[in-house]
This record gives C-alpha cells, sequence and structure tokens, in this order.
C-alpha cells in the first residue's frame, strides 16, 4: 500500500490539488454591489450544498434571488432564472456559465467559495469569520507535512481504503451529499448516503448481511443521540466505523469544518488509489454539452 508519509506518492496530484486545498479560505470573488434584501439562494451543482448551508430561502418574490449555476441543471437554472425576474426581484447569476454576474472556475472545492460569496453579499461577515477560523484550524493537522499518526484526514483515508463510505450527518443531512460528490469527484471513489429514514435504511437495509459484515464503512459525522443509535445498529453490519466528531462552533462551521476534514480526506484516499484527485477532462467536456 502507498505511504502518504512519502514524498513519491503525492506525484499523482499532477495538478496541484492539494496548494489550493491548503490555500483555499479566503479565495473566491466577492461582491462588488449592494444587493437589496430580502435574499434568497437557488443553488445547483457545485452551488447546492452553499445554498443549503447559508441558511437562506430558496425563493423570494422581492429582494435579490442568488442562482448559483454550479452544475449540469439542463437549462432548469436559466428557466428558474427567467421566471424570477420581476420589477421586484433582482437575480443574480453566479457559477461557472457563460454570462453568469460572477464567475468562478470549476473547482470540486467552490462550495466554500459560493457560500463566501453569499455571506459577504447578505452582510453575514461574522459567520464567514467563524467559518474561516474553523477552516484554518482544521489545516494545521491536515496538510501533507503532518504525518498520520497526527492526521486525521490521512488516518480515515486509510481505513477507507477497499471499502465503500456509508455518510450519516444527522446534525446537518446536506453535509453527507456534499461529502458523497467530495468522494467521487476528488477520492474517484463510489460513497453512499442514506435515505430520510436512515436508522430504519441501517436497520432494515444491511439485515441480510446481520453478524457477517459488509465492504462498508460506516462514516458518523457530528456527536448525539442518533450517532449513537446508528453505531449501535451498524456495529454488526459493516465492516468498519469511524466517528468524526465536529468542533465546537455554530452548525454552519461544523459543517463547514467536517466538509474540509473529508476534502482533504478525499485527496488522500485518491492516491492511495495511485490516482490524480483533480477534475479529469472529461468533465469539461460535460459542462459544455450541458
Amino acid at each position: 500500500m502507498r505511504d502518504l508519509d512519502r514524498e513519491e506518492t503525492y506525484l499523482s496530484d499532477r495538478r496541484g490539488l492539494a496548494l489550493e486545498l491548503r490555500d483555499l479560505v479566503g479565495t473566491g470573488p466577492v461582491p462588488t454591489r449592494s444587493y437589496p434584501a430580502p435574499h434568497a439562494a437557488l443553488g445547483y451543482g457545485e452551488g447546492h450544498f452553499a445554498a443549503r448551508l447559508s441558511g437562506l430561502p430558496d425563493w423570494t418574490e422581492e429582494g435579490t434571488l442568488f442562482v448559483l449555476e454550479g452544475g449540469y441543471d439542463l437549462g432548469e437554472a436559466a428557466a428558474l432564472s427567467l421566471l424570477a425576474e420581476t420589477e421586484r426581484v433582482q437575480v443574480v447569476k453566479v457559477g461557472l456559465r457563460p454570462g453568469v454576474e460572477v464567475y468562478l472556475s470549476p473547482s470540486p472545492l467552490n462550495p466554500y467559495r459560493y457560500l463566501r460569496f453569499l455571506l459577504l453579499a447578505t452582510g453575514q461577515e461574522e459567520a464567514l469569520s467563524e467559518v474561516d477560523r474553523a477552516l484554518l484550524e482544521e489545516r494545521k493537522r491536515l496538510t501533507p507535512e503532518i504525518p498520520l499518526e497526527e492526521n486525521p484526514a490521512k488516518f480515515l483515508a486509510y481505513t477507507l481504503v477497499e471499502r465503500i463510505p456509508l455518510l450519516y450527518a444527522p446534525f446537518f443531512r446536506p453535509l453527507e451529499e456534499a461529502a458523497q460528490s467530495l468522494f467521487a469527484r476528488i477520492g474517484k471513489s463510489l460513497a453512499l448516503t442514506p435515505p430520510h429514514s436512515a436508522l430504519e435504511f441501517f436497520l432494515t437495509g444491511l439485515e441480510a448481511r446481520h453478524e457477517q459484515g459488509d465492504p462498508l464503512a460506516a462514516l458518523l459525522l457530528g456527536e448525539g443521540e442518533a450517532v449513537r443509535l446508528a453505531k449501535e445498529i451498524l456495529e454488526t453490519r459493516v465492516d468498519a466505523i469511524a466517528e468524526v466528531p465536529a468542533p465546537t462552533g455554530s452548525r454552519l462551521a461544523q459543517a463547514l469544518a467536517l466538509w474540509y476534514r473529508l476534502a482533504w480526506t478525499a485527496y488522500y484516499l485518491a492516491l492511495l488509489y495511485g490516482v490524480d484527485p483533480s477534475d479529469p477532462e472529461v468533465l469539461e467536456r460535460l459542462r459544455e454539452a450541458t
């Protein structure tokens, strides 16, 4: 197995995604004008998690609607933008599509950049400062120079090798889908998310393999009674369980800090598999086609 503490392991990172991960905090566009309240945000692709995190509604009859065009929405974002645009509602398009007001180059790390723009555009600078502090604190122990025994992202990546992550974040369920995207896009690996009734799913969906275990690794994100129950149910149904407690702080800061740690985990998992963690060229062709 490849050694994450050896320099040659990082040759697979041909485009330097580790540098983008390390320097993520503070990057992305900033508002150049004011946006009238009330505010709403509708997100696609890279922007979906940010819209959910922002706490903004997804529609408004007046003020400003931010449409985060960060994925393959097959025209839905454009149609909704036309529907929303009225004399009372200003539609602000943010994303990777031609003609947007605020442009972001495609990146699996853009959920942070979309959120940063939203928080600045809606006057939530204090919330952004807390998020940035949480990510910088996480970064102290996640970068490649931090050895395995002191690096929780490296350790978790080794746990996931040859296993399928099963993601559960009861304190903020949208984190599951965001983490699934990280493992797919950076780690080049399949990850599973449970349906809304997660505990029932854990009890019944793996029952045929009860006492045998599946090649699954349950990632229990956050803390609380739901996590405790999930652990009790899954102990005899999966191959491994990793509990990943959130740092202290608001739910927003906790969710972003865990997302950031899992981004590093997905990065290290790609290296353990010997694949480039950056976007493949085929994604660019898909964007052009949609």
